[in-house]
């Protein structure tokens, strides 16, 4: 798809633009729908390489009383003189008026683009194309007030691409554009509640539970990156040295310097498991989860040793920059933008598509004539149409202009002399099949497009499930190595104890085998034929509905093993509080004096977030049947689960209820793909 600056730049076709308007309106069939379209193709790709890579895309939200336009726009203009102060030799013109192409100067050129719904919802694009020895480089600003519940949203959102370049190579050579630090050094931003800045922010006692809300908050999607300082003389010179860290994350990530003074109280308030120390740097990835001590593992940190090798005149290289900041680019790149936004551009493009198109058509138009040039036209003030047809083919001297030109177009299209009317016939005809063939490959775009888009969010599935494998994996190697080592210790133990035999485990009886699938583990626990005596204590009262979705996605059985240990664990920790333990499930986990089955604590949650409690919808999804004999409206709000797998849309739940103090038993009320929350 040839760019619409390269395409304006080679041709300046304004005086055919009247006729290219009728011949667009002509061949195009319904513009709505080929604009829609073009416009998918224009955003495949990009996202998919083949025009461009976008290596950098920051969503920036302004606070209210600010305007998204007039910010942007005052920021382009700004940028725009900057780069044309360094040109002194060359003419260039920054002011623009209403959409177009403008060229700015040599190698610079922009394109303005309005997609205004109306006075109160105004919306622009800012394309800046810059083409110097190191490549073809985009810098797209895209401006609006988006609609929401709370009122006009002003959004601004900045993609950086880098022409003939495929994803990787652009995310690691494009680098946050000049504008996107301006902007936030200028006007006030934000990703959630997380305040995003230009430059690291200073943390002091004060500002710890700042700090800390902003990690765990559920509706950032930046990464917050924070370095603790390793000492109080260093204060200053840290909050340069990660300044200069997060150089290429400028827009993405939000990044907090703790001084000395509170580095030690900052880390006392995180959990044991997500705790760091001073002189280290970590980023918290969205969707904190401080409950859960396998959510540490996610969250990333750099040493003092690593940073202090890249260090430059107090400053840190390049190539370490680079690497720090992809991981939060590629997050952004790759993650799928938020409804409203993705509204936006859409509509943008959209308009963007109209113009490209215009421009193409006249590039084409022009290029024919050159080469097929009409006899000049001269002005008629007494012959018609009606004169025209008078005309008989057989007097071929009789002329006229409007014989000429007419007799040349059939010449031109046809590829024959005129005997009119019966070549007018055909030129007619000729001009249906056209008309035709682009319907039909505007109707065969759009089916492409389709199967396209559905491709591009498969991918996308994948991806993500291919991530939380790999994060599964990791959690997983590391409770397997802690146990090999935990259990190399005691059978040596044993062993010098000279009572070897004891370190023999049994394997489980037959009847407590795990499952084939999940359907089979419901059965288990439901009353009936199949019942297991395991329903001594654990019962399942809800539906198999779920059961039978988890096995249809996953039918190795992976999760029935995952469940049916947790039902086991279930079973022995009613054994045990009916024997004398004191204490809930989460402790029972942790008590290695209490005999029964265990899993890592990380796999349970005693308890739903607030954001899920207070959202009305939500918490009512987590309303599950018990009986009559447990409450007697025979439902009950089961807030603890197990969550064997980490981290995806799907994620399936076991959902319980403790009544082992009541009736003797845990009642499993569901089991099923993961329930409505912030993350799906």
């Amino acid at each position: 798809m040839t760019d619409v600056g390269e395409e304006l730049s080679r041709k300046a076709c304004s005086a055919a633009e009247r006729d290219t308007q009728v011949w667009c309106a002509a061949m195009s069939g319904p513009t709505s729908k080929l604009e829609q379209t073009c416009s998918f193709f224009y955003a495949l790709c990009q996202e998919g390489g083949w025009r461009m890579a976008i290596g950098y895309r920051a969503v920036l939200r302004l606070t209210r009383g600010q305007s998204a336009v007039a910010a942007a726009e005052e920021q382009v203009r700004t940028w725009l003189k900057g780069k044309v102060g360094k040109r002194p030799a060359q003419q260039a013109r920054v002011d623009w008026d209403g959409p177009g192409h403008y060229a700015i100067g040599r190698g610079l050129e922009l394109l303005v683009v309005h997609a205004d719904h109306d006075e109160q919802t105004p919306r622009r694009l800012y394309r800046i194309i810059e083409a110097n020895p190191s490549g073809r480089w985009i810098v797209s600003v895209y401006a609006g007030t988006l609609v929401s519940k709370r009122g006009g949203e002003q959004t601004i959102v900045v993609e950086v691409d880098l022409s003939g370049a495929d994803r990787e190579a652009a995310l690691a050579k494009v680098a946050p554009p000049k504008i996107v630090r301006t902007l936030l050094d200028t006007y006030d931003a934000s990703d959630g509640s997380v305040q995003l800045t230009g430059t690291p922010n200073v943390v002091r006692s004060a500002q710890i539970e700042d700090l800390l809300a902003a990690i765990a908050d559920p509706n950032r999607t930046a990464s917050v990156v924070v370095a603790l300082s390793p000492a109080r003389d260093l204060d200053d010179a840290w909050r340069k040295v990660v300044g200069s860290l997060t150089r290429q994350s400028v827009g993405v990530t939000a990044a907090y310097v703790v001084y000395h003074d509170a580095a030690e109280a900052f880390a006392e308030a995180l959990p044991v498991s997500h705790r760091f120390h001073p002189g280290q740097i970590r980023t918290f990835l969205p969707d904190v989860e401080f409950d859960s001590p396998s959510d540490a593992i996610r969250h990333r940190w750099l040493a003092l040793p690593t940073l202090t090798r890249s260090l430059q005149r107090g400053r840190v290289a390049e190539p370490l920059q680079r690497r720090h900041g992809e991981d939060a680019r590629r997050r952004f790149v790759e993650a799928q933008l938020p409804a409203d936004v993705q509204r936006m551009i859409e509509l943008l493009r959209r308009s963007e598509t109209g113009i490209e198109r215009a421009a193409r058509v006249q590039a084409i138009v022009a290029k024919a004539r050159a080469v097929t040039p009409l006899p000049a036209q001269q002005p008629v003030a007494t012959e018609s149409a009606s004169d025209i047809a008078q005309s008989a083919p057989e007097a071929p001297a009789a002329s006229s202009p409007w014989r000429e030109r007419i007799t040349a177009m059939l010449r031109r299209w046809l590829g024959r002399d005129p005997a009119l009317p019966k070549e007018l016939d055909d030129l007619d005809t000729f001009i249906e099949a056209k008309v035709a063939e682009v319907q039909v490959a505007t109707d065969q775009l759009a089916e492409a497009a389709g199967s396209v888009e559905n491709l591009q969010a498969e991918v996308v599935r994948l991806r993500r499930e291919r991530e939380d494998m790999e994060l599964e994996w990791a959690v997983a190697l590391e409770a397997r190595q802690n146990a090999d080592r935990d259990n190399t210790v005691l059978r040596r133990r044993l062993a010098a104890s000279r009572q070897p035999g004891d370190a023999y485990v049994e394997p489980d009886t037959e009847d407590w085998a795990a499952p084939s699938t999940v359907e089979e583990l419901v059965r288990r626990l439901t009353a009936g034929d199949d019942e297991h005596h395991v329903t001594a204590r654990v019962v399942f009262t809800g539906d198999d509905d779920g059961a039978i979705e988890i096995d249809r996605r996953y039918p190795s059985g992976v999760y029935a093993t995952a469940f049916w240990l947790h039902v086991r664990v279930l079973h022995d920790y009613a054994e045990a509080r009916l024997n004398g333990f004191n204490g809930g499930l989460h402790m029972y986990l942790g008590a290695d004096a209490v005999a029964g089955t265990k899993c890592p604590p990380g796999q349970h949650a005693a308890k739903e977030s607030q954001t899920v409690l207070n959202n009305t919808r939500w918490s009512a999804e987590r309303v599950f049947s018990v009986p009559t004999t447990v409450r007697e409206g025979a439902t009950v709000l089961m807030e603890a689960h197990f969550k064997p797998t980490w981290r995806d849309t799907f994620a399936p739940r076991l959902y319980y209820y403790d009544d082992v103090a009541g009736t003797g038993k845990v009642y499993i009320g569901y089991i099923g793909r993961h329930l409505t929350n912030t993350q799906t």
